[in-house]
Parts: structure tokens; sequence; C-alpha cells
């Protein structure tokens, strides 16, 4: 396997995890640690439905509308409360997620996970090469970003701005803001589902590990460092800290060390983006 094409497929899956995360973050101001969560879903239901036979335009429509739902229906109690709660909330979401994904073995086939999952196929070409697939992340990435930028640009992108800056104003000018939030949700995590069906492709294995809250965290980070509220900033923080494991590949370490090593060079760079910019390397001043 080509190891950059591997990278830039990574950081194409990621960068959708990252707008995902931030139309919740960063254009309403609601910080959500359970977006692996919602990618995990999107993986296990494309893989079911893929392994079921289901053509791949009708499983990968089944995964971006289950997650589409499900982020609606575990948002709509919390966002009724104080933005706190939301923080709670996503985070029981996670733990709850990751138990099922373990414990409900008939489906996700628990800790095993599921192995073989099929690669679609378009005008005969398979896309399990990853110098096939990469187009199908590429293009993935430039339409999810291509919604991202035209929503934001919308009068409802403008309304969901106004939220962050003042939620009052905007309920006092007649606007159903809960109503506003759920709906950004459902975008939120139909962006999840379509980068947890494209990890699930293009591993062709997944398992409750992938998506637990490290994952989560990981995805804010990236986030964090590229800069949130911004378009650039989804898509070049995937690509900075997925860059490390790389380069600590060319690092002799013990094999035990490696993750906590990881683990230490993400918390490091998150702590100082937050102290010297924590707008991030393409965001806005706050």
């Amino acid at each position: 396997m080509n190891f950059f094409l591997s990278y830039v497929i990574l950081a194409e899956i990621f960068a959708i995890m990252a707008l995902s995360t931030n139309f919740l973050v960063g254009v309403i101001g609601i910080f959500s640690v359970s977006q692996a969560a919602l990618m995990g879903v999107g993986a296990y239901a494309y893989a079911v439905a893929a392994m079921a036979g289901l053509p791949f335009p009708v499983a990968l429509l089944l995964a971006l509308v289950l997650c589409a739902i499900l982020n609606v229906l575990t948002s709509l109690p919390s966002l009724r409360l104080a933005g706190d709660y939301f923080v709670v909330t996503s985070f029981g979401i996670q733990l709850v997620a990751t138990a099922v994904f373990i414990n409900w073995s008939d489906v996700t086939g628990g800790v095993s996970g599921i192995a073989g999952i099929p690669a679609p196929s378009f005008f005969g070409v398979s896309t399990e090469e990853p110098r096939n697939f990469i187009v199908v992340t590429t293009l993935a990435l430039i339409a999810a970003a291509t919604g991202y930028a035209l929503l934001m640009r919308s009068s409802y992108g403008r309304v969901l701005h106004a939220i962050r800056l003042d939620e009052l104003a905007v309920v006092a000018a007649g606007r159903n803001v809960l109503r506003l939030k759920l709906g950004i949700s459902a975008v939120s995590g139909a962006y999840a589902g379509l980068g947890g069906a494209l990890y699930a492709i293009f591993l062709s294995f997944i398992d409750p590990s992938s998506f637990e809250i490290h994952v989560s965290v990981l995805i804010l980070t990236m986030l964090v460092v590229g800069g949130a509220r911004t378009l650039s900033g989804s898509i070049i923080g995937p690509f900075i800290l997925l860059s490390i494991p790389q380069f600590m590949a060319l690092v002799s370490l013990p094999p035990t060390m490696v993750g906590p090593a990881r683990s230490l060079a993400y918390g490091v760079l998150l702590v100082a983006f937050m102290l010297l910019r924590p707008q991030g390397i393409a965001g806005r001043r706050l």
C-alpha cells in the first residue's frame, strides 16, 4: 500500500469529520465530543448494509440519514438547556456508543469488529486500490467543503453565526433557535456519516477501538489547530496532525511507546495552540 496515498486519504476523511465538528463547535459554539460515535454509526451502518448486498448509493445514503436522525434525537434534550449540558450529553453519548459497538456483537461483531467490507466499483473500476479510492475521497471532500461554504454564505448560515454571538437577540428577532440548532445538528450528523462510511470502505475493517473518545478528542484537536469557524482550518488541521505519526516513524521508539508518544504530541500541540493562537492556523482572531 502506498503510504503517501493512504495518508492523504485518511486526512481527507478526517477533514470531512472536522467539517462536521465545525458546524457545532465553530459555527454555533456548541462543544461536542461525540463525533467519533457518529462516525462509528456511519461506518457500521454502511458496513452492514454493503455486506447485505445493498448498492453503494443506498448504503451510503442509509449511513448519512441514520447519523443525521441520531444526532438530532440525541441533541434535542440538551439543546433545550444551557450550552454546558451539551458537553455532558455528548460525552455520555460517546461512552454509550462505545459500549453498544462492543456489546451488540450480532450486528457490530463486538471487539472482533467487521472485516471484508466491500469497496464500490464505478464504471467497472474497483476502488479497492488507494490510487482509485483517493478519487472518491477527494470528490467527497470537495462536495463537503462546497456544501459548507454555500451554507455559511446563505441567510441560514448568517443566522447561525448570529446565534453564536447573541442567542437572545436571535430569539428576540423572532427566529426559532431550537429548530435552527437541530437543523445544523442534522447536517453535522450527515457529514459524520459520510466520513464514517468512507473510513469503513478504505480500511475494509472496523472495530470499536476506531471510534472511542480519543478519536473525538483528536478530531476536535484537528479543528482547534487548523482553525474553527473556517473552511480552510478544517482541512489544514487533519493534514498537520496526521503527519505527526509519519514523522514519528522516522524516530526509533519501542512499540509500547509509540501510542503514548503520539498522544503526548497531540496534547502538547493542543495546549500550545490554545495558549498561543486559540483561533488556530487559519482561524479568525477570537
